[in-house]
């Protein structure tokens, strides 16, 4: 029987279910691929491989290089990759501002709002001037963030709490709390319980404890004017409605493309 060892085992089973960006960042792949500089690709915040395991798979000539602050994660990674096998997958278990490569990378994507584990405009700042660099002359950049709505930004307290169960019919709960904001920094301390109630009887207790930013769509633009990114595209969901139609809130959904001298 299957013993969770830590949260980042967990993940996976809380959004199977979610499949809309796996599908728009692959079909940016698909749309790009032919006029991209090279095929070199890297995923910033890349977890367990929810988004890139599959994006990975449809796209074999590429190579991606996966990219997480967390080891936990970034090993169930690549025990799936393994277990899939993908062979076109290095991972690294890095900070984007440390990281380093000899090579440049064509396209960048950091799916699932990565960018609000930066805690402030310079942090923000920090984060996309390292992805430039990263990038070569034509590089794309693609990224998706919370879009700020009042309702939820006034919330404390629990703000979710539901039960799962994953393949092996064990029971998952769990909870999400924010106990604390700071609305000048624009951050928000987020507490996640979660208890395993294995099959046999035996329960297994995590948490995850982290403080996210939020960003205003003007705030993430004029940081990557700043570093030279154009915002070809700007969306407001994964189906590509532009941005301020649609469902509100929706998400913040860029497509920038590096600029060139003279361009």
């Amino acid at each position: 029987m299957k013993r969770y060892k830590n949260a980042s085992e967990l993940y996976d089973v809380f959004y199977k279910e979610r499949k809309e960006d796996i599908a728009f960042y692959s079909r940016l792949l698909t749309e790009y691929k032919s006029r991209l500089d090279n095929n070199r690709v890297i995923e910033i915040g890349a977890g367990t491989g929810r988004v890139l395991l599959p994006i990975a798979e449809k796209h074999p000539d590429l190579e991606f290089h996966a990219v997480d602050v967390i080891g936990d994660e970034v090993a169930v990674l690549a025990d799936k990759a393994r277990a899939r096998r993908i062979d076109n997958i290095v991972p690294h278990v890095a900070d984007i501002n440390a990281f380093e490569s000899d090579k440049k990378f064509a396209f960048a994507f950091a799916p699932f709002r990565v960018l609000q584990h930066c805690r402030s405009v310079e942090e923000m700042d920090r984060f996309v001037k390292s992805t430039r660099d990263l990038l070569t002359e034509n590089g794309r950049f693609a990224f998706d963030l919370f879009n700020p709505w009042v309702h939820m930004l006034v919330r404390e307290g629990v703000v979710f709490d539901g039960n799962y169960h994953d393949e092996e019919g064990n029971r998952i709960n769990r909870r999400v709390e924010i106990n604390k904001r700071d609305y000048f920094k624009q951050t928000q301390d987020i507490e996640e319980y979660y208890s395993v109630q294995y099959a046999d009887g035996k329960t297994d207790k995590f948490e995850w404890l982290y403080t996210t930013g939020y960003f205003f769509k003007d705030t993430a633009s004029l940081v990557l004017e700043k570093n030279e990114l154009t915002v070809e595209n700007l969306y407001g969901h994964f189906d590509r409605t532009p941005f301020g139609q649609g469902e509100y809130p929706g998400e913040l959904i860029f497509d920038c493309v590096k600029k060139r001298k003279g361009r």
